[in-house]
């Protein structure tokens, strides 16, 4: 086998992902317009984190985000779904070398047109300065204001962290999202009431009693950290959605089934059954799971040992109007040459 390019490989990862019959359960007929979707995003010298998201619960299908670290200005995409962001990578090229750390990407819906335009992400992380410069290359510099403004605004424990902006729906909210640092949480983060004063505080108001219990529920369950997300139209007003990502950090299959058989994993699955926001389907999703390493050739005919990951990152629980809706789950795709002395 001849090592593969960026392309060859997630197109691998979604068929190993699809096989042994999980395709029509997991992602129903995504897998063919998801790779065809990405294949001219898969572009720069490292392999980029490509996430596939599916739901838990309902009509199966799949979806994906692809994530850069770093960005080289002569990195063409050719797909008519980036067109009107060569100034956004451009910048992007120049702060991510200056700013390690940061990341960039694009969601394109498989869904939809292959003309349709890609939504864009941003984590600027601890480096909220970059925020503007970012949304002034996007085209959108009203939006900056309203991530700064509500990171003013929110609670110590909760960090504000990336941001998403939807290119081909008129007057759609800016997607902003953050994390919940366990080192900071103390033991009122696991009351309904915490979550209510927040939301007051900030001005979010789509919640009622039992969205407010299963947040918390979701929250004691966790193994690790978690994301929030929110939703902010052009006039600053949040829309009716929030949503809550548990993390699972895994990073072997072996370790990663073990987490789903009997330990968080579990325990969070079942809650989100219980509440009717995912059938059995997750262990699946479960089953997919894979760190694999394979002999490849390299041009000059050496050979070495190529890795290929596919592991399951967070669930998200989001809620619309206060009612729960199906739950996703999210794997990382991944796959890189290994140093030669490396050993998985």
């Amino acid at each position: 086998m001849k090592v593969p390019t960026h392309a060859e490989a997630i197109e691998l990862l979604c068929l190993l992902a699809a096989d042994e019959g999980r395709g029509p359960v997991l992602f129903g007929d995504g897998v063919g317009r998801v790779t065809a979707a990405l294949r001219p995003f898969m572009v720069g010298k490292s392999f980029p984190n490509v996430y596939l998201e599916f739901p838990l619960a309902g009509d199966p299908f799949l979806d994906a985000t692809v994530l850069y670290s770093e960005f080289d200005a002569s990195d063409h995409i050719e797909s008519p779904r980036a067109v009107g962001t060569e100034q956004l990578r451009d910048w992007f090229a120049r702060a991510s070398r200056e700013h390690p750390g940061i990341a960039f990407g694009y969601t394109p819906d498989a869904d939809e047109s292959a003309s349709t335009p890609a939504g864009v992400y941003f984590q600027p992380h601890e480096h909220s300065e970059l925020v503007v410069p970012f949304c002034q290359a996007a085209g959108e510099p009203e939006r900056a204001e309203l991530y700064l403004d509500l990171a003013k605004r929110l609670p110590r424990e909760w960090e504000l962290a990336y941001l998403g902006m939807s290119r081909c729906r008129a007057g759609a909210p800016l997607r902003v999202g953050g994390y919940f640092r366990r080192s900071k949480l103390g033991a009122e983060f696991y009351s309904a009431e915490y979550f209510a004063e927040c939301f007051d505080k900030i001005g979010f108001a789509a919640y009622d009693a039992a969205m407010l219990h299963q947040i918390t529920e979701m929250a004691k369950a966790a193994p690790g950290d978690m994301d929030f997300q929110l939703d902010i139209y052009p006039d600053g007003t949040f829309g009716d959605a929030f949503a809550l990502e548990v993390k699972f950090d895994a990073i072997v299959a072996g370790r990663t089934r073990a987490l789903f058989e009997g330990g968080a994993g579990a325990r969070v699955m079942g809650l989100l059954e219980s509440w009717g926001a995912a059938d059995g389907r997750w262990k699946s999703a479960v089953e997919a799971s894979l760190t694999r390493t394979v002999p490849v050739e390299l041009p000059d005919g050496t050979e070495v040992r190529y890795l290929f990951v596919l592991l399951p990152q967070w669930v998200k629980a989001r809620w619309k109007d206060a009612a729960l809706q199906p739950a996703k789950l999210y794997h990382i795709a991944f796959a890189q040459q290994l140093p030669q002395a490396a050993a998985l």
